[in-house]
């Protein structure tokens, strides 16, 4: 039987490498999968997860003592197929060789981290993406300087706006969209261009949730219907929310999509 000790180091650990697999773009079943396998490999039966894609809870209820809970929430998702993968060799290693409970973070750490970087890197980057796109397209130099206020726009609200309001990701989605909307429309109407809901369908890319429609699709495709639509769900209604903040943003300036 795991002692107290190691059982907090376990729980600790799980939580941990939990989270790391969400945040590299794993599935809702993969990261089942990794928890299962490391409460099974120290013959812990009683473990239970909620996972979300942005959230994880792991619960243990050992016998004749209180229960033991720990709580991620998962920010910003940073794809790392590469990290996936070494995180996945570390659960086999877990598995096989029975790794002492106060080496496994040490384990953990030991595995690079994808560099996160910065915000206003990020941001500049989506925006080359986008106005180079919608120039290739035709819709000349003020199209593509509207574009990149656009996504500055859309974008910095998604990324700072919840640090100093916080609200809940599906209005924060929605006043990024309408922020950014207001803008193009109100070039519109001030007659700078006269396609702005071309505009919007480009800057909504930089909005939509790519990866969890991703892996909604692929866990469906897999028959895990349940796990495929709380991801389907929660990309659906993000999706629907960016929607929304444009369509109120045409309808504030007298348009109609």
């Amino acid at each position: 039987m795991t002692n107290h000790s190691d059982l907090i180091q376990i729980m600790d650990f799980a939580a941990e490498i939990g989270e790391r697999v969400l945040i590299s773009g794993g599935e809702i079943w993969r990261t089942s999968e990794v928890l299962g396998q490391v409460f099974h490999a120290y013959d812990i039966d009683d473990a239970q997860f909620f996972i979300l894609p942005h959230t994880l809870m792991i619960t243990v209820k050992p016998e004749g003592e209180e229960t033991i809970v720990r709580h991620r929430s998962v920010g910003d998702l940073h794809p790392n197929m590469e990290q996936l993968s070494m995180l996945n060799r570390l659960v086999w290693d877990i598995r096989d060789n029975s790794i002492a409970p106060n080496e496994l973070l040490n384990r953990l750490h030991a595995i690079p981290s994808r560099p996160v970087y910065p915000r206003p890197v990020v941001i500049s980057g989506m925006a080359l993406a986008l106005s180079s796109l919608t120039f290739f397209f035709g819709t000349g130099l003020t199209g593509t300087l509207l574009v990149i206020i656009s996504i500055f726009i859309a974008m910095g609200c998604e990324m700072y706006l919840d640090e100093i309001i916080p609200m809940n990701r599906f209005l924060l989605c929605s006043l990024a969209a309408f922020l950014s909307g207001c803008v193009l429309m109100g070039a519109f109407r001030m007659g700078i261009y006269t396609r702005p809901y071309l505009l919007m369908v480009v800057t909504s890319i930089g909005l939509i949730p790519g990866l969890p429609l991703i892996n909604a699709c692929r866990e469906l495709l897999n028959g895990r219907a349940m796990s495929g639509a709380i991801q389907f769900l929660t990309a659906f209604v993000e999706t629907f929310a960016v929607v929304c903040g444009f369509y109120l943003a045409a309808a504030l300036f007298g348009g109609a999509l």
